[in-house]
């Protein structure tokens, strides 16, 4: 039983060894993934991503040579081991991906309501603070005029992270 956990934890790590490589090697021709596949055998049940199945070797592995000499349920320690570095792992994606989807985009910004943190002075930049789908953030800001710091402001235009805002209330409803 020894050399079976052996086997899964050396296949495990070298498996993670061999995606840490591939994934350096896809960055460099920018967009190619080796290792983000992803299929479920059981939905919802059995997570099944390659990732997540070298955590459940190298989990098995690991605390099945730690346990065998010391505890006679050594592979029930070990499968449940396996299954929660797996599980643990999906979740840890699972955030990862989240995070990674909910970057702003100028279209989620622009008609934001912001409150000016540093007074913007005319063709000067300050800041603005705007309440977003992932929280509060400080952008530079612009105007075609003076806004003093505590005024609320609209969104007009976003020019890379710079903000184009204006205390107009009126702004919005003139367009067309």
């Amino acid at each position: 039983m020894i050399t079976i956990y052996w086997y899964c934890l050396s296949i495990g790590l070298i498996a993670l060894l061999l995606s840490l490589v591939l994934d350096g090697i896809s960055d460099l021709f920018q967009g190619l993934t080796f290792f983000d596949i992803h299929f479920d055998i059981l939905p919802g049940i059995l997570p099944l991503s390659p990732l997540q199945v070298c955590a459940f070797l190298v989990g098995f592995g690991g605390m099945g040579i730690t346990t065998i000499s010391h505890v006679h349920s050594h592979l029930i320690l070990s499968l449940l081991s396996g299954l929660i570095l797996s599980y643990l792992t999906k979740l840890l994606l699972s955030k990862l991906r989240k995070i990674d989807s909910e970057t702003l985009t100028p279209i989620d910004i622009i008609g934001l309501e912001g409150k000016v943190i540093v007074t913007i002075f005319e063709g000067g930049i300050g800041s603005v603070s705007l309440n977003t789908k992932v929280g509060k953030i400080t952008y530079s800001a612009q105007s075609d005029h003076y806004i003093k710091q505590g005024t609320y402001v609209k969104v007009i235009d976003m020019k890379d992270t710079l903000l184009i805002v204006s205390d107009d209330p009126t702004y919005f409803l003139n367009m067309h």
